[in-house]
C-alpha cells in the first residue's frame, strides 16, 4: 500500500530541513509524487525521523518495566515496603543521593525472600543473606560491585519465554519515546544464541553489541564463525559506584576505581577485534580508563568506526588523541543532569573535566547520543533538553539522535533521514522539538504506527 502523508506543520531532519509531505510504501520512504497512492493521511503535529538510541539495554529496560521501580524511593522505609509487597529477587533504581546512603544487608535481611537491590547505575548492588546463599556469592556487608555483581546476576536462570517478554516490554518503552532503533548490549549475562533468538521477536531495530568478557571468549566466537559485527567491552565502572577508573583517587574516598578486565588482556581484545574486522565499543567513564583505551586503539582501522561509550571525564590531550585515531563517541547528555551533584562530590575540582561533549563535537569528533536505559528513561526529548544545558544547539542534538546513530551502525542513508528508500521510521510530536513542552503523540516503525498516546 502506498500512503501519502501530508504534514502541514512540517517534517524535519538535519539534512533536508523542512518538507511538507512524503510517501510510505513497503516500509520505506518515497518522494515519487506522480505515482498513484492508495490513501492520504494528514499528520497533525511536527514530524521527525525515528530517534536512534546509540547505547542502551533493551532486555534490561524490559526487565525494569516489568517489576516495581526504585527510581523515586527517598527512604529505606519506602524501599523495604516495596520489596515486602512482592517476591521479586532483583529490584533496581535506588540512588544514594536520594536515600542519603547505601541500603544495608541487615535492612534487607528483614525481607524474607532472596533480594538484591541494584543502584540506578547498574554497577553496584546490595544483597541480603538469602540472596547470597542462593547465588553462592559472598560479601560480608552484602555490597556487590562490578564482576561480583555480574556473577550474582548471571547465576539467575531465565527462560526463553521470559526473555521474549522482556524484549517486548523493552521495545514498548522505546517506542513510547519515539525511538525506533536501539544499539543494545544484552549479552552481558545471557547466552549468544538465546539473545539472537529472542531479538527476532522485536519490531524495533536492534544493533546488538555482543558483550565480550575475555580474550578467550572473543577468540572462541571468531573460531566458531559466529557473526559479530560489533562487540562491547566493559573496561571500568561508574562514578556513582566509585568504580570508574581515574588517573588520581576520588575526592571523597581513597580509591582510583577498578578495571573490569586486566589492561594487557583488554588491549589484546581490541586489537583482535580490529584485526578480524569487528567494531569494538568500549565502556569508558574514568580518565584513567580512557588512557588505556587510547593505547588499545592506536593504529586501529578507522573504517570499523570503533566507539568509546560514556567518556565522562576527559582532558585536552585525550580529546586530541581521540581525534587523531578517528574514534567515535557515544555519550549520554542526561547523565549531566542526573549526576551533577554526585560528580562534584566524586571529582572535586576535577569536575571541570567532565561532560565535555560540546567541545568534542566542536572538534569534529563524530558523536551520537543515547540514554543507557534503564539507567535513564529512553527519552531523546529529555536528552536534547540536557544537551542544551551543555550549550549544544537543537540541530546538533537532533543530529546526534538520528544520522550520527545511523552512521555508527553503518546505516547511513538507511535511517534517521527522510530520503528515498530509507526506512519509514518517524515520530509525531505535539510541538517543535526545541520546545520544552514537546512530547510524543505517535511513533511509526516501517510505516506502521507502533505507539499512540
Amino acid at each position: 500500500m502506498r500512503t501519502l502523508y501530508k504534514v502541514p506543520k512540517g517534517a524535519f531532519d538535519v539534512v533536508n530541513g523542512e518538507i511538507k509531505e512524503f510517501v510510505v510504501e513497503n516500509g520505506v520512504f518515497s518522494f515519487d509524487f506522480y505515482k498513484k497512492v492508495d490513501r492520504v493521511e494528514t499528520l497533525e503535529g511536527y514530524v521527525y525521523p525515528g530517534f536512534i538510541d546509540a547505547h542502551a539495554h533493551l532486555v534490561g529496560t524490559g526487565k525494569k518495566a516489568l517489576v516495581p521501580s526504585l527510581d523515586d524511593v527517598e527512604s529505606m522505609e519506602e524501599l523495604l515496603q516495596i520489596a515486602s509487597q512482592n517476591d521479586y529477587q532483583v529490584l533496581r533504581g535506588w540512588d544514594d543521593e536520594k536515600l542519603g546512603r547505601y541500603p544495608t544487608k541487615e535492612e534487607l535481611n528483614t525481607i524474607k525472600h532472596p533480594l538484591l537491590v541494584v543502584r540506578r547505575c547498574g554497577h553496584v548492588g546490595v544483597a541480603n543473606d538469602a540472596f547470597m546463599k542462593m547465588t553462592g556469592v559472598k560479601a560480608k556487608d552484602g555490597i556487590l560491585k562490578e564482576n561480583d555483581l555480574a556473577k550474582a546476576l548471571n547465576s539467575l536462570s531465565e527462560s526463553e519465554e521470559e526473555l521474549i517478554q522482556e524484549v517486548k516490554a523493552g521495545e514498548k518503552e522505546f517506542f513510547k519515546y519515539g525511538v525506533t532503533s536501539v544499539h543494545s548490549d544484552d549479552m552481558y549475562s545471557l547466552p549468544f544464541e538465546m539473545i539472537q533468538k529472542a531479538l527476532r521477536h522485536a519490531k524495533i531495530d536492534v544493533y546488538e553489541h555482543y558483550h565480550v568478557h575475555s580474550l578467550k571468549e572473543l577468540n572462541e566466537f571468531i573460531q566458531n564463525g559466529k557473526p559479530l559485527p560489533s562487540i562491547k567491552i566493559l573496561l571500568d565502572g561508574s562514578l556513582g559506584a566509585h568504580t570508574a577508573y581515574l588517573r588520581k583517587p576520588y575526592a571523597d574516598i581513597p580509591t582510583r576505581g577498578v578495571l573490569n578486565i586486566p589492561e594487557e588482556e583488554f588491549v589484546e581484545i581490541v586489537k583482535t577485534a580490529d584485526k578480524n574486522g569487528i567494531q569494538a565499543c568500549v565502556h569508558v567513564i574514568g580518565d584513567g580508563a580512557l588512557d588505556i583505551a587510547w593505547e588499545a586503539f592506536k593504529n586501529s582501522n578507522p573504517s570499523l568506526r570503533h566507539r568509546l561509550i560514556h567518556v565522562q571525564i576527559i582532558h585536552d590531550d585525550q580529546i586530541e588523541k581521540i581525534k587523531e585515531e578517528k574514534l567515535f563517541l557515544d555519550v549520554q547528555p542526561q547523565f549531566f543532569v542526573s549526576d551533577e551533584k554526585m560528580a562534584l562530590e566524586r571529582l572535586g575540582e576535577r569536575v571541570k573535566y567532565s561532560y565535555r561533549f560540546k567541545e568534542m563535537m566542536q572538534m569534529g569528533i563524530p558523536t551520537a547520543f543515547s540514554s543507557d536505559s534503564p539507567v535513564e528513561i529512553p527519552n531523546p526529548i529529555e536528552g536534547i533538553k540536557a544537551a542544551k544545558k551543555l550549550g549544544i544547539n537543537t540541530k546538533d542534538a537532533l543530529d546526534a539522535y538520528t544520522t550520527q546513530g545511523a552512521y555508527q551502525e553503518f546505516g547511513e542513508n538507511k535511517k534517521g533521514i527522510f530520503k528515498e528508500g530509507a526506512k519509514s521510521d518517524f515520530v509525531l510530536l505535539s510541538e517543535p522539538i526545541e520546545n520544552e513542552k514537546a512530547e510524543v503523540i505517535a511513533t511509526y516503525k516501517n510505516g506502521e504506527r507502533v505507539y499512540e498516546k
